[in-house]
């Protein structure tokens, strides 16, 4: 799957603190599916697959692709036409799509990056860090 290098360096970095590598289904500059309401067109876009992985585990993945810059949930069925499966937007990436740039705007706000604009579902990350920002932190 198609990703831009610092996505693909933030992915690594949150499998690195995870210990265990994650699955990529649907990666950036990708406009073939409609579900996915544009945010994949540009960079820094990226569904996972949860396939396997428990509650706990999911928690964890999502906690850690926080840590390192991503706006990042967990989409289920329940929300919308597709199975279950994490959804990340890499904070300020600067090839983001229009509706990327407005879920990295909704995690900051609490939202859940859905048009419904629901509360942020996902385990807390304080502060909210872009990917430079977590580097410093190193």
């Amino acid at each position: 799957m198609q990703v831009n290098t610092r996505t693909r360096s933030m992915l690594f970095e949150a499998e690195r603190l995870l210990g265990r590598q994650l699955g990529i289904t649907q990666g950036s500059y990708s406009s073939g599916v409609g579900a996915s309401a544009g945010t994949h067109d540009g960079g820094g876009a990226l569904d996972l697959s949860v396939s396997g992985l428990s509650s706990a585990v999911r928690t964890d993945v999502l906690r850690r692709l926080r840590t390192v810059g991503f706006a990042a949930w967990l989409r289920t069925p329940a929300q919308g036409d597709w199975g279950y499966h994490i959804h990340a937007i890499a904070l300020s990436d600067t090839d983001q799509s229009t509706g990327a740039q407005n879920q990295a705007g909704d995690y900051y706000l609490g939202r859940n990056g859905l048009a419904n604009r629901g509360a942020d579902d996902g385990p807390a990350v304080s502060p909210k860090r872009t990917w430079e920002e977590y580097q410093r932190t190193l």
